[in-house]
């Protein structure tokens, strides 16, 4: 057998065997369950508020956004913030010293990772779609146009998450950084209101990024043609959300693997020893 191939299947059985205790563990469930309970408080209040003019209610507009939110969220924050908190407590390291170790730690991370948003976006889509019945209007085309657009998504998110993690030395730049380049993005791709109720200079710049054009696509793929009104030209714009998503994902999967050999060759013993001993100076 390969021995790169080897090394990836026991990455992605350690990603699979790290999200079946992730299941099991209370911290982990509760984050779920939290995120998910007040996403759905939203859509249960929303669930009757008509928008004027599109045949659909609120609940129904804003879902898709929360979707593509959670797929950036979890691939790109999520993936960084793991990478750097095990780059600073040595499990890099030990992944570096064992042959093909880094190929099999980052296949590990991109299946937990995917594995953990694919959960996610189950256990919020499934109950939504009781609470707003209309969804999933446009049937057996809708829902392989959803399939596509959450696996392009992780596939731009996922390396976005590693370039990051490997720039950054500890969790808390990650946590600290990270939720201000997040909550910023939110605010200007659209989630929670029509890009189109933005500043003018500040839609080109939401639409640079892949949380706009998740919540595009799958806004295309979940609602009613009539919603069609509150997007840029009135269009879906289906070329150009495949186009951007999928120059993210080759330009990820590009400086990924460049950024992360150059960080596992500055792993050593005693740079790990110094991290540690400046986190153990914070407690």
């Amino acid at each position: 057998m390969n021995v790169t191939s080897h090394a990836m299947r026991l990455g992605m059985s350690r990603g699979r065997t790290e999200f079946s205790k992730s299941l099991r563990a209370p911290a982990d469930l509760g984050y779920y369950v939290v995120g998910t309970v007040v996403f759905l408080v939203v859509m249960f209040l929303n669930r009757d508020n008509e928008v004027e003019g599109a045949g659909l209610t609120l609940g129904m507009l804003l879902l898709p956004g929360v979707l593509g939110m959670v797929i950036v969220f979890g691939a790109a924050y999520g993936v960084a913030t793991a990478l750097a908190t095990e780059r600073e407590d040595g499990t890099l390291l030990r992944a570096k010293s064992v042959p093909h170790g880094m190929v099999g730690y980052v296949t590990g991370q991109v299946t937990r990772t995917s594995l953990e948003i694919v959960f996610n976006l189950t256990v919020l889509l499934v109950p939504a779609m009781i609470i707003l019945d209309s969804l999933l209007v446009n049937g057996v085309r809708g829902a392989v146009l959803v399939v596509a657009i959450v696996v392009l998504g992780l596939t731009a998110c996922v390396p976005l998450g590693l370039v990051v993690g490997s720039v950054f030395r500890n969790p808390r730049s990650v946590g600290g950084w990270g939720m201000l380049v997040m909550g910023g993005l939110i605010s200007i791709s659209g989630v929670f209101a029509p890009i189109e109720d933005l500043p003018g200079w500040l839609q080109p710049i939401g639409q640079v990024f892949p949380m706009y054009w998740l919540g595009l696509g799958l806004r295309s793929a979940m609602l009613p043609e009539s919603a069609v009104t509150f997007e840029i030209g009135e269009s879906w714009r289906h070329l150009e959300t495949f186009g951007v998503l999928g120059l993210w994902a080759v330009v990820g999967l590009a400086l990924a693997p460049v950024l992360l050999r150059r960080m596992a060759r500055r792993e050593s013993g005693s740079a790990v020893a110094a991290r540690r001993d400046v986190a153990l100076k914070r407690v």
